[in-house]
């Protein structure tokens, strides 16, 4: 296992635990995107979303469709929780903001 592996080991094994489940995160009506992705994204995505651990969890410039992201946002991912607490039309707003990273 070379250098970069034993460092990386831990802190993807670490994301991983920290991710599954739902989120108990449930904006107000008022709370912009901004506001949304610092309070439920920017932990594990990074300030501007270059990630937490530097790639990974890297989702600024990403090419993915905004339909993706609306869906992970919603139901989850690998890693990542999904928010039932964020409503269909904070989720287009939020899915739109990540877009712009």
């Amino acid at each position: 296992m070379n250098t970069t592996t034993k460092l990386l080991a831990p802190l993807a094994a670490a994301a991983l635990l920290t991710g599954c489940g739902a989120s108990e995160y449930s904006p107000s009506i008022t709370t912009t995107p901004a506001e949304m992705f610092a309070d439920g994204c920017q932990s594990c995505h990074g300030e501007k979303g270059t990630g937490k651990f530097g790639l990974l969890l890297r989702i600024a410039g990403s090419d993915e469709p905004i339909e993706e992201i609306l869906e992970k946002i919603e139901k989850g991912g690998t890693v990542m929780p999904s928010f039932p607490g964020i409503n269909t039309a904070q989720r287009l707003a939020l899915a739109t903001y990540i877009k712009t990273l």
